[in-house]
């Protein structure tokens, strides 16, 4: 039938506009969040900057430091600012990373949207409109305001599906880098309980630094893919029927965790425990904003049948 033909191709153009449209999101909001790692970068570069000059103080002769010499505090002063400036080493090369890798993504998305021609889609859109409207005032002209209300309702749930697809393989990704950080930090924590009670040596003292500095990379991977869910579930926000609205607030409440609490707990003195609960609590949520989105999802289906069967019966009838 002709009719759903010319639906099926305003369709396809609906997809790509609506692309269009959430590359166009997706770019200011990467923008952002690019401003906002440099402005850790350069927030946390100041503060590390600030405290070498309070250690180089510390080095330096004085009565007050002779003294603190004689109590033990100075160790003890020493000891709390390096663990400081250790946390700020990690959040600047973790904020050096996402800039890259969002940098990236920028790229990315700078070059998707090139490919799209906006202007000739929506001429190709304005012609299938006037065909549309042209086929159904001879053909059912009772029913087309209700077959073109209904057509709409059908995009927008296909395109709503779309979106809670790629938001699911999104957060699946998420899971399995946070599983990855999970079971890396675990091998770290293996090594610091080796270092601390079982007298270590510069092997053992090696093996904990590299198990370290791969948690920090697994870390950082999934930071990235947490960034990249929390970006998926925004673009859903805008996608909604009057029939059939997703509420996404509930969902992105994990993105405000990031990893600046784990990074403050991951000290010199490895206090990996507390990093190790807080990906696993992650862990969590995320997977409950899977299932909700599953159920979203399964809903989206169910609407969707509902309004085939009836542009069916007016079709057909």
């Amino acid at each position: 039938m002709e009719w759903k033909q010319l639906q099926k191709e305003q369709e396809q153009i609906f997809t790509q506009l609506r692309t269009r449209t959430r590359l166009n999101e997706q770019s200011l909001l990467i923008d952002k969040q690019i401003e906002h790692a440099q402005e850790e970068i350069t927030k946390h570069s100041t503060a590390l900057q600030q405290l070498r000059t309070k250690l180089d103080k510390l080095d330096g002769f004085s009565f007050m430091n002779m003294i603190r010499t004689w109590t033990g505090q100075q160790d003890e002063l020493r000891a709390e600012k390096i663990d400081k400036a250790a946390v700020l080493e990690l959040k600047i090369n973790e904020a050096k990373k996402m800039q890259a890798d969002l940098t990236a993504d920028r790229t990315q998305v700078t070059r998707k949207l090139a490919q799209i021609d906006t202007q000739a889609l929506q001429q190709t859109l304005q012609h299938i409109h006037a065909k549309k409207k042209g086929y159904l005032q001879i053909h059912n002209p009772a029913q087309a305001q209700r077959l073109e209300h209904l057509a709409e309702e059908e995009m927008y749930t296909k395109q709503l599906m779309l979106e809670i697809r790629e938001a699911e393989e999104a957060g699946e990704v998420a899971l399995t880098k946070l599983g990855q950080a999970a079971a890396s930090l675990h091998s770290a924590s293996g090594y610091s309980t080796w270092d601390t009670f079982f007298g270590g040596g510069l092997i053992a003292t090696h093996l904990k630094h590299d198990a370290l500095d791969q948690s920090e990379n697994y870390l950082h991977n999934a930071q990235i893919a947490l960034q990249r869910f929390h970006n998926e579930l925004l673009d859903i926000h805008e996608m909604s029927t009057k029939s059939l609205h997703v509420e996404t607030d509930g969902f992105v409440k994990f993105a405000d965790y990031f990893f600046d609490d784990i990074f403050s707990a991951w000290s010199v003195h490895s206090k990996i425990s507390t990093a190790r609960e807080q990906v696993s609590r992650i862990q969590d949520d995320v997977h409950n904003t899977i299932l909700r989105l599953q159920d979203k999802h399964t809903k989206a289906i169910d609407y969707l049948q509902t309004l085939e069967q009836e542009k069916e019966t007016i079709l057909n009838g």
